[in-house]
């Protein structure tokens, strides 16, 4: 008997992403601007304010972002990426001479 060969998927043929678009994807900021302030409702504005207080009284320094939900999740932990933990190491690093 013969094994049964399985069929491999196919890639997909979309483009790959050019570095400018993740450039812009880290630029974006979780602040709202003042124009969707007005358009928000009170209870999720004061929600989030109370949220990203409470994450901040936790030690959180800023690595999660805020968002909209229907369940009430405002606050979601942002991985770092290699390139930002790179940058860290790189400042905390002790000059040798």
């Amino acid at each position: 008997m013969t094994p049964l060969l399985k069929k491999r998927r196919t890639e997909s043929k979309q483009p790959a992403p050019s570095p400018a678009v993740d450039i812009d994807k880290k630029n974006k900021s979780t602040v709202l601007p003042p124009g969707d302030a007005n358009n928000l409702d009170p209870k999720i504005q004061q929600a989030k304010k109370s949220a990203m207080a409470q994450a901040q009284q936790e030690g959180c320094v800023g690595n999660f972002r805020s968002f909209d939900s229907p369940y009430g999740n405002y606050l979601v932990p942002v991985v770092p990426t290699l390139s930002d933990l790179n940058g860290f190491l790189r400042s905390y690093r002790v000059p040798t001479y």
